[in-house]
């Protein structure tokens, strides 16, 4: 019997002793003549104290191969892990990859919100179309199936965008772990329909139609007052007491609603006018709710009208400091100054020294809220809130059809109000100082609600109708 021909030697490495008295090389073999598997040889460690092991790695190309010979030589040189092997490689998929995301979110400290927006993107588009395909095999063909999937329940460009930049963050992720070769983009001609616009608008414009006027501000917070206040008679309206309040504060400061649920009695500055927003309450899936940090981590202070500082926020201070109603101005400042020294006392001798007063950790039960569900004694959840104001919205719809609230404006939008129709409009602050009082970008609050050329637009518009 004539001797089995030897694979032709391709490439090989520098010379090693790693693990070995002897020296060794990484080397890449041609197929053996008959076969169709290029193959990589080197050696890798076995275990603590144990010598080192051989190892194969096969390809179907001389080009994968010589990836793998390359990986091989370079993870020796700077000790980093070894090139993982096919069966490995074809168990990395998608799914996994999701996995990984999602513990990679957590590990980044992410809201608890944006966790499960990642989450229900994965579950409902990502992981059903594409979730079994190896991440080394993962292409544009495949980010198109997702994109196409998501088009049929997400029609607005926003949301569709949404899903490309979750796209586009498990690719880098993928890139990182060494899980996908950095020359391949499973992105790259990846393209959305784009959205008509105006001219001189962003994406992310918001149509003044959908900002809300003063007098449906207005006429909102008076119904909230009268249905949920104590001469209500509906139980599940009147146990959101201060609803109207809060409405007040959504459209006169422009609090989001996290920052409305997790303002307490310390956080109202009297003397100064304003209200400083230190916190969100937080409501994760399947978790108790607790007050988190401000998103951004941006503290900020908003002023509000005196009116409603001293008129609606000021008696309920004193209920929860538990001073009398008729207790002088004074009397609850420093009662409240009291309350964030304690506080700041009790941070300083904490091990961790981002604790301050304003994020001094309190039982929720325990908390000073200034609105609250009567029936649990902390913030309402969101859908409970929800639910109210679109029965005040039904009424204001029956009652007082002058000042409808659209059906095209959420609630969120009272920020959209705040931003423009009062700071803006109504008090004249520039667009610097209306960031600082949302806590936004300045770049942020301008692509949100200025358009360029819309002054020019207006006086053109002026002067020709005197023509």
């Amino acid at each position: 019997m004539a001797p089995r021909k030897k694979p032709t030697l391709l490439a090989q490495g520098k010379p090693r002793t790693l693990g070995t008295s002897r020296p060794w090389r990484v080397r890449l073999y041609a197929p053996a003549p008959g076969g169709t598997k290029y193959q990589v040889m080197f050696r890798a460690p076995a275990g603590e104290g144990e010598p080192w092991k051989r190892v194969l790695r096969r390809a179907n190309s001389e080009a994968e191969a010589r990836k793998i010979f390359n990986q091989a030589e370079a993870a020796l040189d700077t000790e980093q892990a070894l090139p993982a092997g096919a069966d490995l490689r074809a168990s990395r998929t998608i799914r996994m990859l999701g996995e990984e995301f999602v513990n990679d979110s957590v590990a980044r400290g992410k809201h608890p919100r944006t966790i499960e927006q990642r989450v229900s993107v994965l579950n409902a588009h990502i992981l059903p179309t594409i979730g079994d395909v190896p991440v080394t095999k993962w292409r544009i063909e495949h980010s198109r199936k997702v994109m196409e999937k998501g088009s049929k329940t997400r029609f607005s460009a926003s949301g569709r965008e949404d899903l490309r930049v979750q796209l586009a963050a498990m690719r880098k992720l993928a890139w990182r772990l060494g899980w996908l070769d950095r020359g391949i983009d499973p992105l790259d001609g990846l393209e959305i329909a784009r959205a008509n616009i105006l001219h001189g608008a962003t994406a992310h414009y918001v149509d003044p139609r959908l900002r809300p006027e003063t007098r449906q501000v207005r006429a909102m917070a008076a119904a909230a007052d009268l249905l949920c206040g104590p001469e209500g008679t509906d139980r599940q309206m009147t146990r959101l007491p201060l609803f109207g309040t809060k409405i007040r504060v959504a459209g006169f400061g422009g609090l989001r609603l996290s920052e409305q649920n997790a303002l307490r009695a310390i956080d109202v500055f009297f003397d100064r006018g304003y209200v400083q927003v230190n916190g969100s309450w937080t409501t994760p899936r399947g978790q108790a709710p607790y007050r988190g940090p401000v998103k951004n981590h941006t503290l900020h202070e908003v002023p509000l009208p005196r009116s409603l500082m001293e008129g609606e926020l000021l008696p309920r201070v004193k209920e929860l400091l538990g001073l009398p109603a008729k207790a002088s101005l004074q009397q609850v400042t420093n009662a409240q100054e009291a309350e964030r020294q304690r506080r700041a006392n009790l941070a300083a001798r904490a091990l961790d020294k981002s604790v301050a007063w304003w994020n001094y950790p309190v039982p929720p039960e325990d908390e000073q809220w200034l609105f609250v569900d009567t029936f649990t004694g902390v913030p309402v959840k969101p859908e409970w809130h929800n639910d109210r104001w679109h029965r005040i919205r039904a009424w204001v719809d029956e009652n007082d059809p002058d000042n409808a609230w659209p059906r095209t404006i959420v609630y969120r939008n009272l920020r959209h109000h705040a931003a423009t129709k009062w700071f803006h409009e109504e008090l004249g602050e520039p667009w610097e100082v209306v960031a600082q009082y949302l806590g936004d970008k300045l770049t942020t609050v301008l692509n949100h609600y200025v358009r360029a050329g819309e002054d020019a637009l207006r006086d053109s518009v002026s002067k020709l109708a005197t023509l």
